[in-house]
């Protein structure tokens, strides 16, 4: 089945698609079967990448930047043309300083806990096994069109990862909450997802609907009145354990002697009930 696409994900991804237009909300019905008969969490082609035209897994977070360099460049460029030779000077320096912020944007995750861990992003990612993110802020561009926040994850400084977060509400192309937004993936995509209960003690705290491709998983995230969109490379997600070969270690767990200290004395076991039975007995004859 054709994604039927009305814009193309390397300006804006999802947000610009107006997702669902007339066009693509009504698929022919031979179409539709095939759909329906797929298997669900699979999508029947590859879905394009987001972000920018050429964006690939495995680019360095220089290359990437390099992409949203020319983009910037595009957006920039009525900004000069319309100002005057004094006023250039103060687009130029605007362009540059949005150049920077992406490259300026790199955490290591390293052995020393960062402020990530406090926020919605914990679970996608593990210190000591050369990992890193980098971050898009969002933003509204001049032609109006709104940008999400975009976090760009790296293992040895090569994409592995785009998390992608986008509001829900009344007003939001993507429907007021995660079921609407889901439906109107699934039309996109073509496919019905796999849908995956949060499991804290595999580091997923929200419930998600999966979608996948032959190079890529395509994960929707429910974080309430914020959607994530999350595009993975399969081949890594698939081997992380070979990736990840340091143990993680939760920083605010308590130590070991701390919990040995505070934990409750065992009970101790009373003697057999056979043996009470006869202390009881000698007890009354005492008296």
């Amino acid at each position: 089945m054709k994604l039927k696409l009305i814009a193309t994900f390397a300006v804006t991804s999802l947000g610009a698609l107006s997702l669902l237009s007339p066009a693509s909300a009504a698929p022919p019905k031979e179409k539709a079967d095939k759909s329906a008969a797929a298997d669900k969490g699979a999508a029947p082609k590859a879905i394009p990448m987001p972000v920018f035209s050429g964006l690939k897994f495995g680019m360095s977070l220089e290359q990437i930047a390099k992409l949203n360099d020319k983009d910037l460049d595009v957006e920039f460029k009525k900004r000069f043309l319309a100002a005057s030779p004094s006023q250039s000077l103060q687009v130029e320096d605007e362009l540059r300083d949005k150049k920077a912020v992406f490259r300026r944007s790199r955490i290591e995750f390293l052995d020393t806990p960062t402020g990530i861990d406090q926020s919605a992003l914990k679970g996608e990612y593990s210190y000591g096994n050369k990992e890193s993110l980098a971050r898009m802020p969002a933003r509204t561009r001049d032609d109006g069109k709104e940008l999400p926040a975009r976090h760009f994850f790296f293992f040895n400084d090569k994409l592995w990862k785009i998390y992608e977060e986008y509001r829900l509400g009344p007003k939001s192309n993507l429907g007021a909450d995660f079921d609407s937004a889901v439906k109107k993936l699934a039309k996109v995509f073509g496919a019905e997802p796999l849908k995956v209960t949060a499991d804290y003690s595999k580091g997923q705290s929200f419930d998600e609907a999966v979608w996948k491709d032959g190079e890529k998983l395509i994960r929707a995230v429910d974080r309430g009145d914020t959607l994530g969109i999350v595009f993975v490379e399969r081949a890594t997600q698939e081997n992380l354990a070979r990736f990840r070969t340091k143990q993680v270690v939760d920083q605010h767990e308590l130590d070991k002697d701390v919990k040995a200290a505070t934990a409750n004395p065992p009970v101790q076991p009373g003697p057999p009930p056979a043996e009470k039975d006869k202390k009881d007995a000698a007890a009354k004859k005492k008296k």
